[in-house]
């Protein structure tokens, strides 16, 4: 869900920031309906010209989709994605199982339906006609998404060296606690993104040459964390604390 972000409310170490007054929904990728994975790897066979998975999966045609239920749409590190794409990403699209299942039905019918623009363009031709097909993939796939962490806010191991690459003109945050906070993101263009973000996941917007990048632990949070970043960088939130004490990547 994203949201326009109100009027800056207070200031932070002087940065000025802001107060969030609307309830924002939290994140939740839907139920799967079908839970057959392992009939879902072996429909997979047919992705896997263009797809990897596992340990040591790499890009190719197509992007890696190790992460990619729950991930946003257009980010996974050291792929060229359709300008289509990114903006699906940074309208706020992240791939939950039932957005998958809907995608590969027709992805370019799908992208010129979420950005409302005909002229929409993805890279993907491949389409699987059958819904149960679609939804063991999806299955299959959920099973390469992070596991579960610690209730414990905190660093996760390796957490700066996995986070993803900020394309450029792009400012991202990265969920890199092991809890559900509130994200924002606003570029020196105007351009203003308001997220919840589960663990892993990343809220990334345009920018020319500096942005802003702002957590809280609530909507109702008054007060919270902000880091003034370049054009393309990801900064990571590494642990929550209030009162703009929070551990980041780059002062880490």
């Amino acid at each position: 869900m994203t949201q326009t972000i109100p009027p800056a409310s207070f200031s932070i170490t002087g940065l000025k920031t802001v107060g969030f007054a609307a309830a924002i929904a939290m994140f939740s990728a839907a139920p799967l309906l079908a839970q057959s994975a392992e009939r879902g790897e072996k429909i997979f066979k047919s992705c896997k010209a263009c797809h990897q998975v596992g340990d040591k999966a790499r890009n190719r045609t197509g992007p890696v989709l190790n992460g990619v239920i729950g991930r946003q749409a257009g980010v996974a590190e050291g792929f060229r994605y359709s300008k289509s794409m990114r903006d699906a990403g940074l309208s706020g699209l992240v791939w939950d199982a039932e957005a998958v299942v809907k995608y590969l039905v027709n992805p370019t019918t799908y992208m010129r339906s979420y950005l409302d623009n005909p002229r929409a363009k993805v890279k993907m031709a491949f389409r699987l006609v059958s819904e149960d097909d679609r939804r063991d993939v999806a299955a299959y796939l959920a099973g390469f998404s992070a596991p579960e962490q610690a209730e414990e806010p905190g660093m996760q191991p390796g957490a700066v060296q996995t986070a993803l690459a900020a394309g450029p003109g792009m400012v991202c945050v990265q969920n890199a606690t092991a809890k559900p906070y509130l994200f924002a993101s606003e570029g020196d263009d105007g351009s203003r993104l308001v997220q919840s973000l589960p663990p892993q996941d990343t809220l990334c917007t345009t920018a020319s040459v500096t942005g802003i990048v702002s957590v809280f632990e609530s909507s109702d949070a008054l007060e919270g964390c902000s880091r003034i970043v370049t054009a393309g960088t990801t900064e990571q939130l590494l642990k929550y604390a209030d009162f703009d004490r929070c551990a980041w990547s780059s002062n880490s």
